[in-house]
This record gives structure tokens, sequence and C-alpha cells, in this order.
């Protein structure tokens, strides 16, 4: 199995340290044949974009790199926040609809759009990460939330599930297989990968195997991912970033 792609990179835009074309001369430095800038949405705390116009300018800087890195294909996308309970993403679909890419996911750290959701949704999910009980209840509401994103927007990816914020992986996985919505096994976190792995071939699901990578040099390590798909032996032709 050979992974062509690493569709999960950050840059300067948000919370990377590398620039766009920085991360593109890496990847096709590992003799990737795609990658794909993947900053964070406004709406997340220190971290994320300055505004969603900001996706177009990475859209225009990347272009302009096509004729000096002619033999790798680059693609500009979103890693967009889940704000709300009923899935609602950071970014609006008239700047979704220009993207390459949507990666959609759960993060602790966001600005709510109103009381409501950070009352019932925000400050729980905070909560959750120092409560058992309440884990166990969100660990339900962070599932259904983020079944409502792949059922309202045309989300590629879910980044890291079940990592900093509980979900039911097997209804995820279920949801995703659904939807042609790949569960991504992420080589730059620490968590339960193989449950994921799991899930995935439960239920059908694909999966995608991405870095996260926040600096050039992370760019397109996958090694760690590609031998967990091979030990459980999930088949390559469910993998979006795989071939045989």
């Amino acid at each position: 199995m050979i992974l062509f792609a690493d569709y999960h990179t950050h840059t300067k835009y948000s919370d990377g340290r590398g620039t766009p074309a920085q991360n593109i001369e890496a990847a096709a430095g590992r003799g990737l044949a795609e990658v794909a800038i993947t900053d964070h949405g406004p709406k997340s705390i220190g971290i994320g974009v300055a505004g969603p116009e900001t996706f177009i300018t990475i859209k225009e800087e990347v272009a302009a790199l096509a004729l000096r890195l002619p033999n790798i294909k680059a693609l500009v996308g979103a890693e967009a926040a889940v704000i709300g309970s009923d899935g609602r993403l950071d970014l609006p679909m008239e700047i979704i609809d220009q993207l390459d890419l949507l990666i959609a996911g759960l993060h602790p750290y966001y600005m709510p759009e109103n009381l409501e959701d950070a009352l019932l949704y925000t400050l729980p999910n905070l909560a959750a990460r120092f409560n058992r009980s309440a884990r166990e209840k969100m660990r339900n509401a962070n599932t259904k939330a983020l079944i409502e994103t792949i059922n309202n927007y045309p989300v590629d990816i879910i980044s890291h599930p079940d990592l900093m914020l509980p979900v039911d992986t097997n209804e995820l996985a279920r949801a995703c297989a659904g939807k042609e919505t790949a569960l991504e096994v992420n080589t730059g976190h620490h968590y339960n990968k193989e449950e994921i792995v799991r899930s995935a071939a439960r239920w059908g699901a694909k999966l995608a195997i991405n870095s996260d990578a926040h600096y050039p040099e992370n760019v397109g390590e996958l090694a760690s991912g590609l031998a967990l798909v091979e030990r459980l032996r999930f088949p390559a032709e469910m993998i979006i970033n795989a071939v045989n």
C-alpha cells in the first residue's frame, strides 16, 4: 500500500509555522502526488484564520505556485470547527463552495455564535474534559452534532474523531459510510486511532491518513498511520489517499 497524498496541513495563515509554498515543497520532497493546505476556520480561538475570506487569499497564492511546482497537485481546503449542537461550521457556504476540500472537526476552544450555544454546548464540552459524567452526556451530543454536519455540508473528512472531545465512533462511522465522508487517522496526535479504523471497517466507512502538520518538515509524515491500517488489514481501496 502506498499513500500518495496528505490532505491535512496548516500554515502561517492559522497556527502553522510555514508558508503554503513550504508545505507544498515538503510534500513534493516526500514524493507525494497531492497535498492540501487546510487552515483552521475563523472561530477557533487563537489558531483560526483572520476571516473566511482568507481562504480565497490562500487559493490565489497556491494557484500562483503551480508553475513553480508543477509535479504536485496542491489543493486548498479548510479544517472548519463545529460550533453548535446542530452541526454548524464556522465557515459560510459561499466560501466552502470555493474550496477544493472540506475537513470538519470538533475543537474545544472556539467563539460560540450566541449565548445559547455557549451555555448548552460550548461550556458543557469544556466541562466534559474534566468530568466523567459530563463526558458521557457530551459524547452523544457531539456525535449528533457531527452527523448533522455531514448531513448539511459537503464534508470530505472528519478530523481526528474522538481526540479532544468525545464521540461514539461506531455511530459516526455508520453515518460517514452513508455520506462518503472519510474518518481521519491523524498521525500528528495521540488518540485511539485503532478504534477509528475498527469502526470504519465495521460500518464500511472510508479513511484518510493525514499528518495534520503544523511545520513543513512534518508534512507527509504518514508512516505510523500506514503501519496501523496494514496491521489491521484495512483495505487500500477504502482509504482516500492510498493505492495498492
